[in-house]
């Protein structure tokens, strides 16, 4: 008898965990919780798992209940529960706190502070495992060099211009075909939509794109050697969870840029120029504009799903 009322126990406690995480998921989502931890294209998966959880619950209160209901088998041959009440109390702890402190602690991602442990990213086409090596750091003489040699065979055109300047390795065509894009734009406007790809593109070629408009939003971040007239706006990119996610910015540099505290979040707006920091070639925003603005939703950037010719129109 003593064994059925312990038996009954341990599948009530399961229940009560499995109901707890699958409650945790759907208050994550009526909450918009979900994004401070998965990217959009996980969370039907994860809304699927919740309802897996809450039917294993309901197996496991089944379970519990056979005994109270008469309908135990009575061959004597059910497993006993021998481990001592210290062992299930830890392991029941190990799922317990986890859930506790999920409900209890506010579901907020404080940028800089991921930043600190990651470290910031100043140059987005580091994304590229493999590209064409010159394509970056041309000189402007050689590009013009390049260009007059070009253009020898072909018609003076803007088209054929814009190809001769963005250049891209069979690793980065899709890239050099969005920077030739963008390049016709009087303000390079770098968005929620498609963040990392139209960054990257700009940073690729941002020898070309020297004193060019681009506006762009983040978080304030700020370096300790940095001067007081510059600053980091960053972005949290995020490919599948939170714990892959990477920080990506800019190198902003405008007078009263001391003013603004990390973490703040901003719209900028400035020219682009080609800098160094830290002995890397990195990009920054010159004469920037700067507003703030509120806190989005998700502090995250995801990879753009779409296709890549509509980036850039």
């Amino acid at each position: 008898m003593e064994d059925r009322r312990v038996y009954a126990f341990h599948s009530f406690m399961r229940a009560a965990i499995l109901c707890g995480f699958s409650f945790y998921i759907v208050y994550l989502v009526k909450t918009g919780g979900m994004s401070h931890y998965l990217a959009p294209h996980l969370v039907p998966y994860v809304k699927a798992s919740a309802i897996a959880l809450f039917v294993l619950a309901v197996i496991q209160v089944y379970l519990a209940l056979q005994p109270a209901a008469g309908n135990e088998s009575d061959c004597g041959c059910e497993p006993g529960v021998r481990k001592s009440k210290l062992s299930h109390g830890a392991a029941y702890s190990l799922f317990l706190l986890p859930l506790l402190l999920g409900f209890l602690l506010p579901d907020r991602v404080t940028g800089s502070d991921i930043v600190q442990v990651k470290g910031i990213q100043l140059n987005a086409s580091n994304l590229q495992t493999q590209r064409n090596a010159g394509t970056r750091d041309d000189s402007p003489e050689k590009q013009q060099s390049s260009e007059e040699e070009a253009s020898r065979g072909k018609e003076d055109t803007e088209e054929a211009r814009l190809k001769e300047m963005f250049k891209g390795s069979r690793f980065t065509e899709d890239y050099a075909k969005l920077a030739m894009r963008l390049y016709q734009n009087k303000t390079i406007l770098i968005g929620e939509k498609g963040f990392m790809e139209r960054l990257t593109a700009v940073d690729l070629f941002a020898g070309n794109f020297a004193g060019k408009q681009m506006e762009i939003s983040g978080f304030v971040y700020r370096e300790d050697d940095m001067p007081k007239n510059q600053f980091v706006v960053a972005r949290l990119t995020m490919q599948c969870c939170s714990a892959d996610a990477s920080p990506y910015g800019v190198i902003v540099e405008a007078p009263g840029a001391d003013s603004y505290l990390k973490d703040t979040w901003v719209t900028v707006k400035g020219t682009i120029r080609k800098s160094v920091y830290e002995g890397k070639d990195v990009m920054k925003l010159e004469g920037a504009v700067i507003q703030t603005i509120k806190e989005p939703s998700s502090p995250y950037v995801y990879p753009y799903a779409g296709d890549f010719a509509d980036l850039g129109k």
